[in-house]
């Protein structure tokens, strides 16, 4: 990489320290154009200097280009930092952290560009090379430039490297799990297994077994060879216990005894198992509160609770609400082979909702929009009638509310009977007020034949 004119002394060192860090590094103008990248970044993502530097990102990004996505082009439209991950064309999958360099002016004059490298599996024959990107377009990605969210993954980062025990609390379907992998992927253990169990999903019956093994014989049904539990089949790697505050109490103290002593034994066996197991712990639930209540160790708590990560909710980090509708958006496209976007108007009333459900909500109905809209652009009218429109916007005036509850009610009287008349009759309206006001429906885009 040549980095501008400097002292030679100077520029060797910055060099030396470019080419050398751990971290891949890749740095684009204000305009999105390839300055430099590093060789760690050239090592992790199979492209030379050559192949990047001079060519603009608007280029390369999209599919069947070098890079699926960007945290550059992210931090470019919000200019703020953003944090990605994306698979390249030479099946890798990397973790991008983007931090905006501005001028006197207040613009963008670099993006530098921190990379981790999240491939697990190295697909070495040009057999394998499709199935890898299918592979690799069907993880989920990080998207975000939320402080919040971007706190989160930065401490995950950060003690990814270590042994310690980690507890992700949070609502359901904020992504959990997928901070789980991300821990993993970014550690020591990132080539050994990952095994993940939900601990509410199991009957209590089968739950320990299914944790620890059985030897042969131990119970009515078990296999005669015995077989190993979860804990074993992860040494060297990492098990994710989710919704932990589900585990049964006699569980509970034998899990504590695997932090403490890092051996327990099978089901109906009698000689220790060692193991090398890091754990990650979640619960949707609040663990301290459960333990004050006496439904959950509170010595347990504490061992969990080594390294706390809070995971925001959906509403909790609205800029990336937008960021993740597109991101739907291109995935559920190219798995349906259409080419659908969501109006921005409707972008924008999707940014004002609750979001129980959090992504994974916001992910259903994109898909559910792609789906069944008729029309390749999406409008609020389309949300309605694919059932999209059921929850009021979280902000608004009196009569903006007022007016979207009546689209609502238009627009599923018309989808239900199909004629300006019955429509009034159901309505209790006019046959002029109906055909007036679903003609301004119409001109917003309404999908009417």
């Amino acid at each position: 990489m040549e980095l501008p004119a400097a002292k030679s002394l100077d520029r060797e060192l910055l060099e030396l320290v470019f080419d050398n860090v751990e971290n891949g590094i890749y740095i684009v103008d204000g305009k999105g154009v390839t300055v430099g990248v590093n060789q760690t970044f050239e090592r992790m993502s199979g492209f030379s200097h050559r192949e990047l530097v001079g060519r603009s990102l608007y280029d390369m990004v999209g599919p069947g280009n070098k890079f699926s996505g960007s945290a550059s082009l992210i931090v470019l439209e919000r200019k703020t930092p953003a944090t990605a991950t994306y698979s390249t064309a030479t099946n890798r999958k990397l973790l991008v952290k983007g931090q905006p360099i501005f001028d006197s002016k207040g613009e963008i004059r670099y993006v530098i560009n921190t990379i981790w490298d999240l491939t697990v599996v190295h697909y070495q024959q040009q057999i394998d090379a499709d199935t890898a990107r299918d592979h690799l377009l069907q993880e989920e990605d990080i998207i975000t430039c939320s402080l919040p969210m971007t706190r989160a993954i930065d401490l995950a980062l950060r003690v990814a490297s270590t042994n310690s025990t980690i507890l992700l609390s949070g609502e359901s379907g904020v992504g959990k799990s997928l901070i789980a992998r991300l821990i993993h992927r970014t550690s020591d253990r990132k080539d050994k297994p990952f095994l993940q169990i939900n601990c509410g999903a199991i009957p209590e019956s089968l739950i320990e077994a299914e944790l620890f093994g059985y030897e042969a014989g131990s119970f009515t049904g078990a296999d005669r060879r015995g077989k190993p539990g979860l804990f074993e089949s992860a040494t060297g790697g990492t098990i994710f216990l989710d919704e932990i505050s589900e585990l049964p109490l006699h569980l509970q103290s034998k899990l504590l005894g695997v932090l403490q002593e890092k051996e327990f034994l099978r089901v109906g066996g009698r000689t220790p198992t060692r193991i090398d197991v890091r754990l990650i712990a979640a619960s949707n639930r609040d663990l301290a509160t459960l333990a004050n209540d006496g439904k959950f160790r509170d010595d347990l708590y504490y061992r969990l609770n080594v390294v706390p990560i809070h995971l925001p909710s959906l509403r909790n980090r609205r800029d990336d609400i937008p960021l993740l509708i597109r991101y739907f958006a291109d995935r559920y496209n190219r798995k349906y082979q259409t080419y659908k976007e969501l109006a921005p108007a409707l972008v924008e009333e999707l940014r004002q909702r609750p979001w129980r459900g959090n992504i994974r909500e916001l992910e259903n109905l994109v898909e559910r929009l792609i789906v069944t809209s008729p029309g390749d652009h999406i409008t609020g009218s389309d949300a309605a009638l694919a059932g999209g429109s059921d929850i009021p916007a979280a902000n608004g005036t009196l009569r903006e509310r007022l007016e979207a509850h009546e689209r609502q009610l238009l627009i599923q009287a018309l989808q239900q009977h199909r004629t300006t008349r019955r429509v009034a009759e159901a309505l209790g309206i006019s046959q002029a007020t109906a055909a007036r006001k679903l003609k301004e429906l119409r001109e917003t885009d309404l999908p009417v034949g």
